[in-house]
């Protein structure tokens, strides 16, 4: 179903996001929007993600998504191609802090997608169901340094028809109740991984797991991980 619906992408139109996809609790975003600090939107490969982001740009919304490049050039070429014709604004990975920083200072949104494995220079081990998993903390790092709110975001699927739900999340608040910055930035990216886990238990055949999420779980040898979590090992 994913396939198909990304096929359908390159056609999409204004009228047609607006009948496939069906928002809930859209004030929520809005009303972030209207602080002036940019939107920091934090989502997992939930439903047809790709959709939910690409109906919203056609409709006007200022969407930015960190985006990798994907390694089959057809691929890349078709799926980059659809989304940039939908009006979503593409970051690479790579040295994207500035332009992290510019996307929220015009006031824009910027979506992460936080359920994927990263290296060790880009993620910190925190729990994902249990298990150790290295997350990026940087919706959480952003959040802090601009004043940005952070919305969570989820997607699903409504049926067989190509119909989805999105379904905004009330604005995460961040909490700082230790003195170490760090560790408050890992106290609040193991509150977004319980929020992701929230939502896979809701509709888990929806999750696009096609990644190795626990390698850090697999082969901690290496990975600088907190005493707190090293029960996770065994």
């Amino acid at each position: 179903m994913f396939g198909v619906e990304v096929f359908r992408l390159p056609t999409l139109t204004q009228a047609q996001s607006e009948m496939l996809v069906e928002r809930r609790n859209w004030h929520t975003l809005e009303e972030a929007l209207q602080r002036g600090k940019g939107v920091i939107v934090v989502t997992a490969h939930m439903g047809n993600y790709d959709l939910a982001a690409c109906s919203q740009a056609i409709r006007g919304v200022p969407i930015n998504a960190i985006v990798k490049t994907m390694h089959w050039a057809p691929a890349h070429r078709f799926i980059f191609g659809a989304r940039e014709r939908a009006g979503l604004k593409l970051i690479a990975p790579q040295r994207s802090k500035d332009d992290i920083r510019a996307v929220l200072k015009r006031g824009e949104i910027v979506v992460f997608i936080i359920d994927q494995h990263m290296l060790p220079y880009r993620g910190i081990v925190c729990e994902f169901f249990g298990q150790l998993a290295s997350t990026t903390p940087a919706p959480t790092r952003f959040a802090l340094e601009t004043g940005a709110p952070i919305v969570p975001l989820w997607t699903y699927r409504k049926g067989r028809s190509g119909a989805h739900v999105l379904c905004i999340e009330p604005e995460l608040v961040l909490e700082t109740p230790y003195e170490d910055r760090d560790a408050n930035l890992r106290h609040n990216t193991e509150r977004l991984n319980r929020l992701v886990e929230s939502w896979i238990r809701q509709q888990p055949e929806q999750w696009l797991w096609l990644h190795r999420r626990w390698k850090v779980q697999d082969n901690p040898e290496g990975w600088s991980i907190p005493a707190n979590l090293r029960k996770a090992e065994s």
